[in-house]
């Protein structure tokens, strides 16, 4: 493990805190330094007034040439723990078959499932860390990932061992570990499976995970089989989450309120009613807008979810099914073109709302007291984040106070700027 050195960030154009206590979203400050200690931020504000480290040896001094600086991304859903691959189905979702229809086949979640189940944890941790390394050269430095793709208790146990093993390496994204046991309905006995996780997996996995996840979805997990496995995770010591209403109206949105969940996932198919409940029960609501298009499904309803009062997060659900995508980026995009949200919201969904999903204190905003995790961008332009579609923006990385990705910057903007 690499020391901590003190960092410096200065000639920073806008500091993008996402912190409301900097007044509008995002909660710019303009011609600002970041400056941080072992890791955490100790200044995150104008230039003027700032006192300065001295530049001694220990000191890593950046200059960010005017660019734009925002949190780094929490990317509060993803399933990169996988193992074989499944392009063939895209081609048949773009001939016309449908997502139901190819899982009746044996594709779909199914497919994965067996490739996945039958991976040691070396083979599944050299998988996501592949995937983890994009995340990161795109700005995400902390990400939540979900098992899913075992059933059986053992590979459930092996795809959780190879995501904290990824977050172990300091150069990927910090890993939020989440124990998704109702996945992909069994071949074989429902009540058997049901009986395993609610005694032994969920005691398992709280040693290893944070969190008990669940699809709860017509033709998948009903309401009742996922608050009997939730309750037992709960007593186990693990926090709660719900994939809820993202093909059908199921019941998960307001499951998820009832028990206090971290977060409803999805919620495509989710209605009003539901999104107050999340609000008032302070349940986040990830959307993961990615998804949603390539399914074909209702768009993400960002918009709806912030008038409800809900707190909301962009995701990827980088999955091998309906999103194979690690950026974060497209995310904000994707939210703001097709989930009716600003920019701004879109940036602070992406970044202090990721890290609200995941329950996360100390990440998501540029503040003193907070972890450092931040990225300097190839543009003068916050916007750009959403504006420049699919664009990777990120010219620095930081993890916890150390760059683990790209350099030093260049003048910001030169070749985004108008001719």
């Amino acid at each position: 493990m690499r020391a901590v050195p003190t960092l410096i960030v200065r000639n920073i154009g806008a500091l993008v805190t996402c912190d409301p206590r900097r007044g509008d979203a995002p909660g710019v400050v303009h011609d600002a330094v970041l400056i941080a200690a072992g890791g955490t931020i100790t200044y995150a504000g104008p230039s003027d007034g700032a006192t300065v480290p001295a530049l001694t040896a220990d000191v890593v001094d950046i200059d960010a040439h005017g660019a734009a600086v925002i949190p780094g991304f929490v990317d509060a859903h993803s399933h990169i723990t996988w193992l074989g691959e499944r392009s063939e189905e895209y081609a048949e979702r773009a001939r016309g078959v449908s997502y139901e229809e190819i899982g009746r086949r044996g594709g779909g979640i199914g497919a994965t499932v067996r490739s996945t189940a039958a991976g040691t944890v070396a083979e599944i941790r050299h998988a996501a860390a592949a995937r983890a390394r994009r995340m990161i050269e795109c700005g995400t430095t902390t990400v939540e990932v979900k098992s899913g793709y075992g059933l059986a208790l053992d590979a459930e146990m092996r795809q959780l061992d190879a995501a904290i093993e990824v977050g172990h390496e300091e150069d990927l994204p910090d890993v939020v570990a989440t124990y998704l046991p109702l996945h992909a309905p069994p071949g074989g006995d429902r009540e058997a499976l049901l009986d395993e996780v609610c005694r032994a997996g969920v005691r398992a996995a709280a040693t290893r995970a944070s969190f008990c996840d669940v699809f709860c979805e017509d033709g998948a997990f009903t309401v009742d089989e996922c608050r009997r496995v939730l309750v037992a995770a709960r007593e186990a010591g693990l926090g709660v989450k719900v994939h809820a209403e993202q093909r059908s109206h199921s019941g998960g949105a307001q499951l998820a309120a009832a028990l206090h969940a971290a977060s409803a996932d999805h919620l495509e198919h989710g209605t009003d009613e539901d999104f107050r409940a999340l609000a008032g029960a302070a349940v986040a609501a990830v959307i993961l807008p990615g998804a949603a298009l390539v399914l074909g499904g209702p768009p993400p309803p960002g918009r709806r979810l912030l008038e409800a009062g809900a707190t909301v997060a962009v995701a990827t659900d980088c999955n091998p099914g309906s999103c194979y995508s690690e950026s974060m980026p497209l995310m904000v995009s994707l939210a703001v073109a097709t989930a009716g949200m600003t920019p701004a919201q879109a940036l602070v969904a992406a970044t202090a709302g990721g890290a609200a999903a995941l329950r996360l204190e100390d990440r998501g905003m540029l503040r003193a007291g907070l972890r450092c995790d931040a990225v300097i961008l190839a543009t003068p332009r916050w916007l750009d984040i959403g504006y420049h579609l699919g664009a990777n923006l990120a010219e620095t990385v930081i993890r916890a106070g150390l760059v683990v990705a790209g350099g030093e910057p260049q003048a910001a903007g030169d070749d985004l700027s108008e001719p």
